[in-house]
């Protein structure tokens, strides 16, 4: 054997081959690979920024001083930039490549698009390369060999992977570059750890564990990583046990420092407040048998989307899918499902552990146990079976998952595999109908679900369609009439929009009462029409569901200084600052109060902190002026002699 080749990390090394090559066919299809993907997501060039893209984003301090903010960064969470509270993610890597993206390219969602369909498009070239390598014939114990269906299988994964409408969210969102990068990483991993193992070079072993770390830094879900590489080394190599375990080590040791560097940045690692219904309805449930049942149905909801993805949507709050107990027929059905798929992929694996050449013999039914694993394992974390997270269901949580879906459909598909003796059900020619008919059918829908994409205006509308039980949806698109009427001009019309606007307000709210950003809405929907009435009723009802809330208790307060009822606007005021004592509406309000009432130092005093917090508002700074200068006036005739 060539020296150079010689193993020097013999963790995983099984025998020494050959060091792939990419031919002028695998080339050529990666390329078609490559247009495929990018011309499915390309009408999402010209789209702007929508929904949590403020929040990583176009409002986030943080990435918006640009380079300048990469330290602030590293030592913060994910959404520090935006609400200030350094808790809950850990994802410097996304944010670091946003603050360079503002850099150079300002505040341009069509950079920020091309960047997301790029890397999707790059990461479908990565799948089918690494597909190709875990499938390999000369490595791989489950391979197809050179058949029809060992030479397509991988391109046919990669197709479905890269068409599948179930990603849009990721890919059509910028925000959705987190779950984009973490499974770039992801792939690498399994490319570079197969490659030490095929070649015996060490220098893949350490880049597999660099890119595990990276795949930590863009979001949470990559721990599962810590069960799928070894499930896949011992699926897809001829590894034994004792050497997958200590190769694990260090990818164990990976983990540790990111868990150190997490601990050390966050205050928390959890969510600081308490979990709300609106944005996860398993808070709604009563007991943790009832949050459990629901978080099983909803894990069958999650597979029913990967079979049929329509119709999809950007929200499935609170009360999209209600509470359920282990009673349901529903839970009980998906239940037997679970278990089937349970036993089959456990006793599959335990048979391969005590018989691991079978694998050869059963190479389709393997694959099918891998996957089943695959899946459930990636989806553990987001499932809010074991943990609460900040969503009742995501389409984007599926963006990783979805790979077990596409490899499993694409064995399906594939005609003969090696080592089955199953006869056929559909001819070659069958198969590639029912290959054409299915990509041609998640590419028109992932096409067409771009769309819905462009802006928050057609995003909230496409939800409210999809998910009408859903409070959050309701809410979220009556917010986007209430932004149209506060730019509309024209009397007739604004009043028009808002009123459209208090409509979608009431329907979040009749389907959940306690939504305070809806009764908060609304009441700001009423006060621009002038029923200062309505305004107060539904800001004193979101102040009863949350006293903290600090916006509605100030504009509370405005109504009550209008009136000239100083001691009742008072006392919303400091309400206010009560729970945000940096508050500068507030602030600058208890000034306008003093000062109205003659106290003119204490007027001084609120306005300055007012506009130290808020130094380009122009009203609270004149307001000083004239405190000031009412002030000094009052000062000289207290001087003067009686």
């Amino acid at each position: 054997m060539n020296k150079k080749k010689k193993s020097v990390g013999r963790d995983f090394k099984s025998r020494p081959a050959n060091k792939p090559s990419l031919s002028t066919k695998d080339r050529l299809l990666s390329f078609i690979v490559f247009a495929f993907a990018f011309l499915l997501y390309a009408n999402t060039l010209n789209h702007g920024y929508v929904l949590d893209d403020d929040v990583v984003y176009l409002k986030n301090k943080d990435v918006q001083a640009g380079l300048s903010g990469i330290p602030s960064i590293l030592h913060h969470s994910f959404i520090y930039g935006f609400t200030g509270h350094n808790d809950q993610s850990y994802r410097p890597v996304v944010s670091v490549i946003f603050a360079i993206e503002k850099h150079f390219f300002e505040n341009n969602p069509h950079t920020g698009h091309f960047i997301n369909v790029l890397l999707f498009a790059l990461s479908c070239v990565l799948l089918f390369r690494l597909m190709k390598q875990l499938f390999n014939e000369k490595s791989s114990p489950l391979s197809f060999g050179r058949g029809v269906g060992g030479e397509v299988i991988p391109l046919v994964i990669t197709l479905l992977f890269a068409a599948h409408p179930i990603h849009t969210e990721a890919v059509a969102n910028i925000k959705g570059r987190d779950d984009i990068l973490n499974f770039i990483f992801f792939e690498f991993v399994l490319l570079f750890i197969l490659k030490h193992i095929d070649t015996g070079f060490k220098k893949y072993f350490f880049l597999s564990v660099l890119f595990f770390f990276l795949s930590l830094l863009c979001k949470e879900m990559a721990v599962t990583f810590l069960a799928i590489i070894p499930l896949t080394i011992f699926f897809f190599r001829s590894v034994p046990l004792k050497k997958i375990g200590l190769g694990m080590i260090s990818f164990a040791a990976a983990f540790g420092v990111y868990m150190v560097i997490r601990s050390s940045v966050l205050e928390t690692v959890t969510f600081a407040e308490k979990m709300k219904v609106v944005n996860n309805a398993l808070a709604a449930a009563t007991n943790g048998s009832d949050r459990i049942a629901t978080a099983l149905l909803i894990l069958g909801k999650y597979i029913l989307l990967l079979f049929f993805p329509h119709p999809l949507s950007w929200d499935y709050s609170f009360n999209q899918i209600p509470i359920v107990s282990f009673s349901d027929i529903k839970v009980i059905l998906i239940l037997c499902v679970f278990a089937v798929l349970g036993i089959y992929s456990l006793h599959f694996l335990v048979q391969l552990l005590r018989k691991p050449e079978t694998r050869n013999q059963q190479s389709a039914m393997a694959v099918y146990a891998y996957c089943i694993l695959f899946f459930f394992v990636t989806m553990s974390v987001v499932s809010n079976i074991f943990i609460m997270i900040g969503a009742t269901l995501g389409e984007r949580f599926l963006f990783t998952p979805s790979l077990a879906f596409c490899i499993a459909v694409a064995v399906v598909i594939c005609p003969n595999p090696k080592g089955s003796n199953r006869s056929s059900f559909f001819s070659l020619q069958g198969r590639g109908i029912i290959l054409f008919v299915v990509l041609a059918l998640f590419s028109f829908k992932t096409f067409n679900r771009n769309k819905d994409w462009k802006d928050n205006f057609s995003l909230f509308a496409s939800g409210v369609e999809a998910t009408p039980k859903s409070s959050r949806a309701e809410s979220a698109l009556g917010s986007s009439y209430r932004e149209l009427a506060e730019k509309e001009p024209v009397p007739n019309k604004r009043s028009a929009l808002f009123q459209k606007a208090i409509a979608y307000y009431k329907k979040a709210i009749e389907i959940l009462p306690d939504n305070t950003e809806a009764l908060y809405n609304a009441g700001v929907c009423y006060y621009g029409m002038g029923d200062r009435e309505n305004a107060e009723k539904v800001y004193e009802q979101t102040l009863k569901v949350s006293p903290d809330y600090t916006s509605a208790a100030n504009n509370l307060g405005v109504i009550y200084f209008e009136r000239k009822d100083y001691e009742s606007a008072k006392k919303y005021f400091l309400q206010a600052i009560q729970y945000d004592a940096n508050n500068p509406d507030a602030l600058g309000n208890l000034g306008a109060i003093n000062h109205n009432l003659g106290d003119y130092k204490t007027a001084v005093s609120y306005y300055e902190k007012a506009l130290q917090l808020n130094p380009n508002n122009k009203n609270i700074a004149g307001n000083l002026q004239k405190a000031r200068a009412a002030l000094n006036s009052a000062q000289q005739n207290s001087s003067l002699p009686k």
